[in-house]
């Protein structure tokens, strides 16, 4: 298997640094042995493929061990001072992965049961045969290899896979910026829409001389929605904070409040509202949010009536879930086009924006709500936002 092997990949994996070809090694080998002469025999046996470190007691090899962080270790089992298992035991808590060739010459079967529960790859008697010793240091190399690339590659992967995390995380703020800030945009035309509307109420009412005081009336609510268009860019200024104003919100109320403001405007000269409104309790939820998708289901159900048509508004309870429908005498929708009609930036008008219905179904389910459209060409649409009380 070495033969298929780049050694340069070895070194790689191995983090060795190979400088030329003579420095180009397989690994590192550390052996540990009290006599001179299998130390030595072992060091020049391997010295051309391998960087070889030599100890000459426990204590010493241990401390090369932390000093070079060996690929493998060949370790006499019989030494004074420490044992080869007192020290396999010392090697164990400072690595538990690096191979260790057990090298003894006496035929201890405890010692040697002991070695292999404490991670020994093999288990040679001395004197030992070159051919083998070679073989097995090839194959246990090879492995060390395999097992350190594939530690790599997986470490590799983990420091690529936070890196795709992080930018991911930041593509979908970034998206979410975008998507919000498109929104906000969307959301201004519709209130510079309604100003504009009570604009030209106020301006034919100041060209017949008359101010009644209704006038002040209208001035009223164009203050009122300017000031709301100043909440929506400074919301862009906000933005990171993403802060909601969670507060007591009666869903009535805010109804009452759209069907008034479009009743006064053009956008709704041509559309009858009727209300239903049942007693109904408060729910927690963002008032303003709530307010702007209400608005723009409305907003996209007189966009759909070419004539002047009616559109009925009902609330009530069912289930711990307030119920608010929304039913237009429109043109109705096609069932392929209703599956789309809540993405962002699907729209079936010329001059549309795809991002009324989208905007309002982010706020409703942003609200463990659900916003459901029922419709038939030719019947009109009803949009049902349910919201839970609790």
């Amino acid at each position: 298997m070495t033969e298929n092997i780049n050694p340069q990949d070895i070194l790689s994996t191995l983090n060795i640094k190979g400088n030329s070809e003579n420095d180009l090694k397989f690994g590192t080998i550390l052996v540990i042995d009290d006599e001179l002469g299998p130390r030595e025999s072992l060091r020049i046996l391997f010295k051309d493929d391998y960087n070889v470190i030599t100890a000459e007691s426990g204590n010493k090899g241990i401390a090369e061990l932390k000093k070079h962080n060996p690929d493998i270790i060949i370790l006499d089992l019989k030494m004074p001072e420490k044992s080869g298992i007192e020290t396999l035991e010392e090697i164990r808590d400072i690595d538990e992965k690096v191979p260790v060739i057990i090298l003894t010459g006496y035929g201890d079967m405890e010692s040697a049961k002991k070695a292999i529960h404490l991670g020994a790859v093999e288990f040679i008697s001395k004197p030992f045969d070159v051919k083998e010793m070679r073989n097995i240091v090839k194959k246990v190399c090879e492995k060390r290899f395999i097992a350190k690339r594939s530690e790599r590659l997986i470490a590799d992967l983990n420091i690529l896979n936070k890196k795709l995390t992080t930018r991911m995380t930041q593509l979908e703020n970034m998206a979410t910026i975008g998507q919000l800030s498109t929104e906000i945009i969307h959301d201004i035309n519709n209130l510079l829409s309604i100003i504009y509307g009570y604009t030209q109420i106020l301006v034919k009412e100041l060209d017949m001389q008359n101010l009644p005081d209704r006038n002040k009336k209208y001035i009223e609510i164009i203050e009122q929605e300017i000031g709301r268009c100043r909440h929506l860019t400074s919301s862009i200024l906000e933005l990171a904070k993403a802060k909601e104003n969670i507060v007591d919100t009666d869903i009535n109320i805010i109804v009452k409040k759209i069907v008034e403001l479009f009743e006064n405007s053009t956008l709704g000269k041509n559309t009858k509202f009727k209300s239903h409104l049942d007693k109904i309790p408060l729910i927690k939820a963002d008032t303003y949010q709530l307010h702007q998708a209400i608005v723009n289901v409305i907003l996209n159900s007189i966009q759909s009536m070419d004539n002047p048509g009616s559109i009925t508004i009902t609330t009530g309870l069912s289930k711990n879930n307030i119920i608010l429908s929304i039913k237009d005498t429109g043109k109705g929708i096609q069932e392929e086009i209703i599956q789309k009609i809540t993405d962002p930036f699907f729209t079936s008008k010329e001059s549309g924006t795809g991002l009324g219905l989208a905007i309002a179904n982010r706020v409703i389910r942003n609200h463990n709500g659900k916003l459901e459209i029922k419709s038939k060409p030719g019947n009109g649409t009803e949009v049902v936002i349910s919201l839970p009380v609790k």
